[in-house]
């Protein structure tokens, strides 16, 4: 059968429609199957985000997977919003669970909780305003969970406050709220209505130790710990051992030897819970450990240390066991027993903690900082204070410490071990090692990121550190020790000692990125949590802050990947190119090492040579590097518009990259590279050595007691610049005259004066042409310069640094009359900026360019002419200016123009000649009287030429126009008043005439 491939509009409209409403499901399907705490998982160029580019974001422990499908501990239900509240690792934890779906709103609204108490004497006494506590979180970012067929979008939101318990929490308000529209949702729950129980912890089952002492030994320790508390550091000796028996679930009066242990007296504090080291004689064991000791459980900071151990030894790192016991010391001879309560056990260090760990029997070795403990106790013993009065010993100074040291040096293998691995440390403490040198680096780099990520950073102190020689690999590896984990950090902490050099950052790197990934800190959690929770109910009858807060390793991996992954890694910066060539300023804004890849195009194709080998550049590092471009260079840049090949700058660089990796990453990425270098490049600026030269010279009388500097009559040759600082008076006596040659000119920051005669005038020129010119600036005294003659001058100039006009002063007062300015070499003879200025009786002749450019300044202009200027005779932009019996001939461009918002008025003004006799432009106003304008091509224009301004206008009385080709061009909206009428004539578009398209001298 035939069928007809045509089809009807209305076949059309539904197919398309169809497709349109099939694409959006499947795009809406994608989201949600790759959504996992952000929404779609996409950067901002819609690419895929990289793990360092994605949060870290920790699951609800698998309790809550459970409680979603039994209800057990939901305590509301509506729609799709469902709370659940549990006891989350000791933390009361609110989770808000929506099912199927998740709105915009839901999404983004606030979260609130008014936190209604049965008992409020406490809370009432801190604030008596309300009978709720709030809390509130702008914003928490939602989990995905998948069970079965029903997808859940889950929000933790802890409930803590400094005043609230739960189970003082007697009624729960929930709400979710916008700003635009106020209450989206709300649930309100009567915790004792519902008759919701929250877990609360029982009786403990740790594990039982006894300690028994007889009066005098315990004594002996009581002496001991009371001297401790009163220098405020505990210094022990081997004559502080004390013998005793220690008894428990597995073994009864096992003799021992023990002592108090802790530097700082918080391990002494508490009136029971003391730190000892405890030793069984002989090869006993307790638990199956040889050396322990026992500590509050606050002093590594509850189960955080307990899990950072774990994980330490699931990633076959050398960590310590952990674990925590119901402790009493008993007095034999009294029968006396002191409950000590929960204390924290932490294994020693000797050769079975190493077998525990799987590895050969080795040395363990560290930085012995008795000298520090020693030092600190004797600026406590002297009453000053730490660290002020302290004489801190340098790391280097620490000697090297090994545990079991009469075994090791009497033990002819282990000893020569030991020379091995302290010639190592000593290496590595003195900086003449690198670390990939002397550490297995992938365990060392794996310690560093794990003390990181639990926020352990006190275990990567000097004094701290702990290190396992295993003779097998002839290579150092990082034991676990005294971490105290489980604090947010807003940086990453180095290895104290080595040199980190490139092989171990590749590493460091690559740990960082594994140890911050979701999968990792998930699989944590994942692993842990149930005993996690086990262990805070069995330490919670006591310590109900023994909590666990998972949100800081959340908070830890976060930070861990912005520092290794920042906004801005790489800045490149163009320093020079040709065909052949280009050369870029690179910088490294990273903690790592960035290894650069080459040039690309925005499609990926290379553009530079293969370099012979990797550019590595270190973190923080800048560097200069040439890249060979390839032969096809030029073809990769077509232009649209001529269709012709040739890297066209700058426009063509906005198409090339600069591609990169950090060292110990796979990923690579992309910079823009700047047009100009950000570097500071000491031949554009100002030589510093021209300061205070005026000494110098032999034509310079100075009196520094009464501050002048006087340049004395007669006839003298200036060959280098002559710089006058601030706060000096200089005067130019009749009949100097000053050839300047070889690029010479005057800068002066003091005010200057010039005290020529009609008779005996001062000129200042340059013979050869090869002069610079005059620069006064910054001045708080009026200048005045009388009788002075500016001939053949050019412009101030030093390196890369010039300016506009032959004689210039800038934000300098000055007085000017009875000089003449003829044939200076610069863009304006004379150039007045931001000053205030009183011209009379000048000369301005055969000048290159502009006579006179005022610059937001205001004067006066009078009695003076103006012959042959090379552009315009007076040209202001910004200024406020009288003039009057003014004389303008032959100006090539202008006679008079004003621009930029200027104001010009005056009488006498005569233009003869030239291209235009008078422009108003940009919002600028010429007010004069009497005026002659003869024989010019254009006699008046008024337009607006930038569109930042406005129109121009002119008003003239009583003027005069002989001989001019074109009387005016007055653009629409601009106004030209001829004797108080509005002339009517208009023009459009004046400025595509102007400029020498048709009248005016070209401005290019």
């Amino acid at each position: 059968m035939l069928v007809s491939s045509k089809k009807t509009s209305s076949q059309k409209k539904t197919i398309f429609g169809a497709l349109v409403l099939l694409v959006i499901l499947l795009l809406l399907s994608a989201s949600s199957k790759n959504w996992e705490g952000n929404f779609g998982g996409k950067s901002k160029n819609n690419e895929p985000k990289s793990a360092t580019e994605t949060p870290t974001i920790i699951k609800p422990g698998p309790h809550l997977d459970d409680q979603l499908v039994s209800g057990e501990n939901r305590i509301f239900q509506k729609d799709n919003l469902s709370l659940f509240l549990n006891n989350d690792l000791g933390i009361p934890t609110l989770f808000v669970v929506y099912s199927d779906s998740l709105s915009q709103t839901q999404k983004n609204s606030r979260f609130l909780a008014f936190l209604y108490l049965k008992r409020l004497e406490e809370w009432k006494a801190a604030n008596n305003k309300t009978d709720y506590i709030l809390l509130a979180k702008e914003s928490l970012i939602p989990i995905t969970k998948q069970l079965g067929n029903r997808l859940y979008y889950v929000f933790k939101f802890q409930l803590e406050h400094p005043y609230f318990e739960i189970n003082n929490l007697k009624k729960i308000e929930f709400v979710r709220h916008t700003r635009e529209f106020g209450r989206s949702e709300e649930a309100i729950v009567n915790l004792e209505e519902i008759g919701f129980t929250y877990p609360n912890p029982s009786q403990n089952t740790l594990k039982n130790f006894q300690i028994s002492l007889q009066a005098k030994e315990f004594e002996k320790i009581t002496v001991k710990r009371n001297q401790a508390l009163e220098s405020g550091i505990l210094i022990t000796t081997d004559d502080d051992l004390v013998k005793g028996d220690i008894s428990t679930d597995g073994k009864t009066d096992l003799p021992v030897e023990m002592r108090l242990k802790g530097d700082w007296t918080d391990h002494l504090i508490h009136p029971t819970k003391w730190s000892y080291r405890i030793v069984p004689k002989g090869e006993e064991t307790v638990f199956g450990i040889r050396k322990l000791s026992i500590q509050h459980p606050k002093s590594r900071n509850f189960i955080w240390e307990w899990l950072f151990n774990k994980v330490i030894k699931d990633n076959d790192l050398t960590g310590l066991r952990y674990d925590f016991l119901n402790v009493e010391l008993k007095i034999s001879d009294i029968d006396s027993v002191i409950p000590m309560g929960i204390m924290a056990m932490e294994e020693s260090f000797d050769k079975i903690l190493i077998e525990n760990n799987r590895r050969r029997e080795g040395l363990i070795l560290a930085l012995d900082e008795s000298m520090y403990w020693a030092e600190r106790k004797q600026v406590k013993d002297l009453g000053l204070e730490y660290p002020k009065d302290a004489d801190v010993k340098n790391r280097e100074d620490l000697p090297i410490k090994v545990y079991n040291e009469n075994k090791v040096l009497s033990s002819p293998v282990l000893s020569e071990q030991f020379k091995i691995a302290k010639n190592l440390v000593v290496g590595l403490r003195n900086g003449e090692l690198k670390l990939s040198e002397a550490f297995d680096v992938d365990k060392l780099a794996l310690y560093i990121a794990l003390s990181n990520l639990f926020g352990g950073h006190h275990g990567l102190h000097t004094e701290n550190i702990r290190i396992y020689y295993n003779p097998v690999t002839n290579k150092l590896e990082p034991i676990s020790f005294d971490s105290n984990s489980g604090h947010e950090i807003n940086d990453l902490r180095a290895y104290p000692i080595g040199i980190h050099d490139q092989e171990f950052k590749e590493k460091l790197f690559e740990k960082y990125e594994l140890v911050s990934s979701n999968e990792f800190v998930n699989g944590v959690m994942d692993k842990y949590f149930q005993e996690l929770n086990d262990l805070y109910f069995e330490l919670s009858g006591e310590f109900p802050e023994a909590n666990l807060d998972y949100g800081i390793l959340q908070h830890n991996a976060n930070v861990i990947k912005k520092k290794i992954n920042p906004n801005t890694i790489v800045g490149a910066s163009l320093i020079q190119h040709d065909k052949n060539q280009m050369t870029l300023e690179i910088r490294n804004f990273a903690e790592f090492p960035v290894v650069m890849e080459g040039l690309v195009l925005e499609n990926g194709k290379s553009l530079n040579q293969s370099p012979f080998e990797r550019l590595i550049i270190g973190a923080n590092d800048t560097l200069d590097f040439t890249y060979r471009l390839k032969d096809a260079f030029n073809n990769a840049f077509v232009s649209k518009k001529n269709k012709e090949g040739g890297f066209r700058y700058p426009k063509d660089l906005k198409k090339i990259q600069l591609k990169y990796h950090i060292l110990g990453s796979t990923a690579s990425k992309l910079s823009p590279i700047f047009p100009y270098a950000s570097r500071f490049d000491q031949n554009v600026v100002v030589d510093n050595k021209l300061k205070n030269n005026f000494q110098d010279f032999e034509f310079i009388k100075t009196d520094e007691d009464k501050g002048t500097i006087v340049l004395k009559t007669g006839k003298y040759e200036l060959d280098k610049i002559l710089h006058i600082p601030e706060n000096f008076r200089v005067e130019i006596e009749a009949g100097f005259n000053l050839n300047l040659v070889n690029n010479a000119s005057i800068i002066s920051y003091s005010p200057i004066f010039c005290k020529g005669t009609a008779t005996n005038p001062i000129n200042i020129y340059s013979e050869n042409g090869t002069g610079g010119g005059i620069f006064v600036s910054s001045t708080n005294v009026t200048s005045i310069v009388q009788h002075v003659n500016f001939t053949n001058l050019s412009v101030p100039k030093m390196v890369s640094w010039s300016l506009s006009g032959a004689v210039n002063f800038n934000e300098a007062q000055v007085q000017i009359k009875n000089c003449v300015f003829k044939k200076n070499r610069s863009e304006d003879a004379l150039n007045i900026i931001r000053s205030r200025f009183e011209i009379d009786s000048i000369a301005f002749v055969d000048t290159f360019s502009d006579s006179f450019d005022g610059d937001f300044g205001e004067g006066s202009i009078s009695n003076s002419t103006f012959t042959n200027s090379g552009n315009d005779g007076i040209d202001v932009s910004g200024s406020n200016i009288e003039i009057s019996n003014i004389h303008i001939e032959n100006p090539a461009d202008k006679g008079v123009s004003a621009g930029e918002g200027s104001t010009i008025m005056g009488h006498n003004v005569t233009v003869v000649g030239g291209e235009i006799g008078m422009v108003s432009k940009d919002l600028s106003r010429i007010t004069l009287s009497d005026v002659v304008i003869e024989n010019t091509r254009l006699a008046i224009s008024c337009f607006q030429k930038k569109s930042e301004f406005g129109p121009g206008i002119i008003d003239l009385n009583n003027v005069q126009f002989r001989g001019n080709e074109v009387f005016h061009l007055v653009e629409a909206t601009s106004e030209l008043i001829i004797d108080n009428v509005l002339v009517k004539d208009k023009s459009e578009k004046v400025i595509d005439k102007m400029y020498g398209n048709q009248y005016g001298k070209s401005s290019r």
